[in-house]
């Protein structure tokens, strides 16, 4: 038979269990919380590397073309000088 009486024992279980489940929840909440600042933060990383990788890119093109130019210029004195 299932005894109905509640005892100390009982209450202090629960009272365990009860604990346990909200102090997990909170510790769930926080890590949560932790790590949707931590992914807008490397949101904002991630933009301001992006823009700083465009414009690296863009000073390539830059050196490239005068590169480009000076080639050809070389390549017109070579000629001249044949």
């Amino acid at each position: 038979m299932i005894d109905k009486k509640i005892s100390l024992g009982t209450l202090i279980t629960l009272g365990t269990i009860i604990g346990t489940f909200v102090y997990t929840q909170g510790i769930f909440a926080q890590k949560i919380e932790s790590m949707e600042s931590n992914g807008s933060s490397n949101s904002q990383k991630i933009m301001s590397n992006n823009k700083k990788i465009q414009t690296l890119e863009v000073s390539v093109a830059k050196i490239e073309t005068k590169l480009d130019e000076r080639f050809n210029r070389i390549e017109e004195l070579l000629m001249d000088l044949e």
